[in-house]
């Protein structure tokens, strides 16, 4: 059984609709409470009308931009919403601030909470608690577990124990065992605009050269018909993808295609990337600044933020989890969506949330508009990831 909530509400209106959650779930198991506005600067308060509330119940409450459910998005107000479950053990942990090695912490917590068992751990972040290459080797903590979050708004989330202990840090979150793991995909709301390219040459997170030419020629070549058709300066990010893995012997693998070739960004849109921010450019090297993941051999691409890509990845994002749940009884679901979508992207409110109520009608969803996102990688692998919305399916054997 599970059940979710949204509300546009301050504190009083809160603890109506956590009693009300509480007596529809009388056997909860866990719980996670999204909360925005002036809820989301009182975390600690709304923690404290959890532990009261929800008494014995382990949940965690996690401070976001903006809110959602199965019924819309609750944007630029105070506000909440959240899911409430019953079934599988859910352990609250949390990795304290300013530890000196965050990621190791965060791999002994799981190691801890999974035991060793087939797990699923929800991650939320502060930000700049965590570098990308944080989450790289992540799962060594919890093989095979399903790993999945997002970034906070601002401050931390807070986890609280079935004894009511607070648990608050740099990363929080809960793990839970005895359920069936969540199905989990994520879709960038971006538009490629040049084929991927590995990069050659990199100084101090400056790319230098990829597919044969400067990195600042590969940008002002993918961004040369910007002009023409934005009517607005668009955001233009990197896209970054694993190394190209070697065909087998005598197959005939994939290739990047040239730059500037017609069609070359739509053959690259099945590869999976991440998107990073432009940090700089170097114009006596022709380089572009993008950090230390932009690694000798990893693959380049460049992207627009864009509505109809972001709208059509998430169609085809919950198309593909609703099929991989064929034969089990969907529970609940959980979308964790980047801040920078919503009604900045789209120009009209609730477009996420109507999409999935199309897709999974009045499924309890809870959900949060995020500073980025843990994304699924790799089986037991994330990764950082901006301008993405991370589906979870929550579903039990039929």
């Amino acid at each position: 059984m599970a059940r979710s909530f949204s509300a546009t509400c301050g504190p009083d209106g809160l603890v109506h609709h956590l009693a009300e959650l509480r007596s529809a779930v009388p056997s909860a198991s866990g719980g996670v409470v999204f909360v925005s506005g002036q809820l989301a600067q009182r975390a600690s308060g709304v923690a404290e009308l959890i532990r009261s509330t929800w008494r014995g119940v382990p949940a965690c409450v996690v401070p976001a931009a903006g809110v959602l459910s199965e019924r819309g998005e609750i944007e630029g107000d105070t506000g909440a919403s959240g899911v409430l479950w019953s079934g599988g053990r859910v352990t609250p942990f949390a990795v304290p601030e300013r530890a000196e090695d965050p990621g190791r912490l965060l791999r002994e917590a799981l190691a801890r909470t999974a035991g060793g068992r087939a797990a699923t751990a929800i991650l939320f972040a502060r930000p700049g608690a965590l570098a990308p290459g944080a989450l790289e080797g992540l799962g060594a903590g919890a093989p095979g577990a399903c790993l999945f979050g997002a970034g906070t708004a601002s401050g931390a989330a807070i986890a609280v124990t079935s004894q009511g202990e607070l648990l608050e840090g740099a990363v929080a979150g809960l793990a839970i065992t005895g359920l069936a793991p969540p199905l989990v995909d994520a879709s960038p709301a971006a538009r490629l605009l040049s084929a991927f390219h590995p990069v050659e040459e990199v100084s101090g997170g400056v790319v230098l050269r990829a597919g044969g030419r400067s990195a600042l020629d590969l940008l002002s070549a993918a961004t040369a018909t910007l002009g023409e058709q934005a009517s607005a300066q668009p955001l233009v990010l990197a896209a970054l993808a694993e190394p190209q893995r070697a065909p087998a012997a005598g197959a005939a693998g994939p290739r990047d295609d040239a730059a500037g070739e017609p069609g070359a960004a739509g053959a690259a849109d099945s590869v999976r990337y991440v998107l990073r921010p432009i940090r700089g450019i170097d114009p006596s090297r022709r380089g572009l600044l993008l950090g230390d993941e932009a690694r000798p051999g990893v693959r380049i691409a460049f992207a627009v933020r864009d509505a109809a890509a972001g709208r059509a990845g998430l169609e085809g994002t919950a198309r593909q989890v609703s099929r991989n749940a064929l034969g089990s009884a969907p529970r609940f679901a959980l979308y964790l969506c980047c801040a920078g979508r919503g009604q900045g992207l789209y120009g009209a409110p609730d477009v996420e949330a109507r999409i999935l109520r199309q897709r999974f009608a009045d499924l309890p969803i809870a959900g949060m508009h995020s500073s980025f996102e843990i994304a699924p990688w790799a089986p037991g692998e994330v990764r950082l990831a901006l301008y993405t919305g991370v589906l979870a399916l929550f579903r039990a054997p039929s």
